[in-house]
């Protein structure tokens, strides 16, 4: 029986799970809230806002890497359902419920997707209403800490993907941390097994 085979194996297996419980990317629109709302008529339904004004900002609470960063919006003619961060297109997708013409408007944190040039100034952000591109989406406000978004929709859109050139990594600190330690453990496993299976018997 090749015991160094099994060792390594059982050690490369349990990393990789411990960094997909870790690491998994999920959003939950548990305990959405309405911040600062200052109309006695608007009312909260499923993340949605009727008879919404310019103070009726929702919060969608978005989990990275289980981090949590709070992501303010509004929206007529929908829905929000979900959020989630793609690291592949650095791009923020927004899962949406449209029953008519609408806008999203979306304050974006720096800390979880910018636009930059390679000089560090603003960017244009690209937003895709189910796969089909926006040159340019509304950019009302912007701050040192957090850029907000205006995207148009089309009735039966379903997803709003907003595009920059960085977004918050999926892994955590700590998942790049097991991962290392993980890797370290391999070396020295083989290396012990190596010389354990190498030297000659008496």
């Amino acid at each position: 029986m090749d015991y160094k085979i099994y060792t390594l194996m059982a050690i490369l297996l349990g990393s990789v799970a411990l960094i997909s419980s870790i690491g998994t990317t999920y959003a939950t629109t548990t305990n959405a809230t309405t911040t600062n709302a200052t109309t006695t008529n608007a009312t909260t339904t499923n993340a949605t806002t009727t008879n919404a004004t310019a103070a009726d900002w929702l919060t969608f609470e978005l989990n990275v890497g289980g981090q949590t960063y709070p992501i303010q919006y509004m929206i007529d003619g929908g829905s929000v359902n979900n959020m989630t961060i793609s690291n592949e297109t650095n791009s923020l997708i927004v899962s949406i419920n449209s029953t008519d013409v609408g806008t999203l408007d979306i304050r974006l944190p720096r800390n979880v997707i910018d636009a930059t040039t390679d000089e560090g100034s603003d960017a244009p952000f690209v937003a895709f209403i189910d796969d089909v591109e926006l040159v340019e989406p509304g950019e009302p406000a912007t701050t040192a800490d957090m850029r907000t978004l205006s995207i148009g929709f089309p009735p039966g859109a379903e997803k709003i993907e907003i595009t920059g050139t960085s977004v918050v990594p999926e892994f955590s600190t700590i998942a790049v941390v097991v991962l290392a330690v993980a890797i370290i453990g391999i070396v020295i496993a083989t290396t012990r097994l190596g010389r354990f299976t190498s030297s000659p018997r008496m």
